[in-house]
């Protein structure tokens, strides 16, 4: 029994791990542009994806017994991609969907609940964090401890949905928290890039106007 239940842990990290490194490699597309007022769209986004979350998370149901945990893995997939496509949306909104790279979508995807895990993808310079591109070896490596993490997580938290009422609403409400961190996450990240951005080329306008009254003082100078 012990051995079979190690079998169908392995079969879960596995399968779980395919599945995250699927979604960071096959960044989906967005229908969105680049919003006037982003932010507000963001958290727009963020509460339609994290009630869509809740609700596919609340009608899933696994089969008896401990193996039935790995019919419930595809199911559990369409959460993630809901989330991922949430990020894509939030990138496109702050019209930086070019920097959605893969390490900014684990980054996005998974750091309010591994955060350890990926002090390697991230550097904080200022008041923004700057995500590393990493290789792919480098990345898997990543995305395979993650991926050990979840499934230990989602074996614990499958208990629960022994109880049909009281599992369907706590994973429901698990899934709308969830969405709702990696939209926050998200939000957090693209806007930074955005300020950024708007301060260079605030910075930009002040050198040229600087040096517009420079040459013309010379110009002035030298009429004199």
């Amino acid at each position: 029994m012990s051995e079979s239940k190690n079998e169908t842990m392995d079969k879960l990290k596995e399968k779980a791990i395919n599945i995250i490194f699927d979604l960071i490699t096959n960044i989906p597309d967005s229908l969105h542009v680049s919003a006037i007022d982003p932010e507000n769209r963001a958290n727009m986004l963020t509460q339609q994806a994290a009630f869509k979350a809740a609700t596919v998370s609340a009608t899933l149901s696994i089969p008896a017994g401990f193996t039935g945990i790995l019919t419930a893995i595809p199911d559990i997939a369409a959460i993630w991609r809901i989330q991922a496509q949430l990020v894509a949306d939030i990138a496109a909104s702050y019209g930086k969907i070019a920097l959605l790279t893969r390490e900014a979508m684990v980054w996005c995807l998974f750091r309010h609940s591994a955060a350890q895990l990926l002090r390697d993808i991230a550097v904080r310079t200022g008041s923004r964090i700057v995500v590393q591109k990493l290789s792919t070896t480098a990345l898997k490596k990543i995305v395979e401890k993650i991926g050990i993490k979840i499934s230990s997580k989602f074996v614990s938290k499958s208990l629960l949905r022994a109880i049909p009422a009281i599992g369907a609403i706590g994973n429901g409400a698990y899934a709308y928290l969830d969405t709702k961190e990696v939209g926050k996450t998200a939000i957090a990240y693209f806007k930074a890039l955005a300020d950024q951005d708007g301060k260079d080329i605030a910075d930009a306008e002040v050198v040229d106007a600087d040096s517009a009254a420079e040459q013309g003082s010379k110009e002035q100078g030298a009429d004199t």
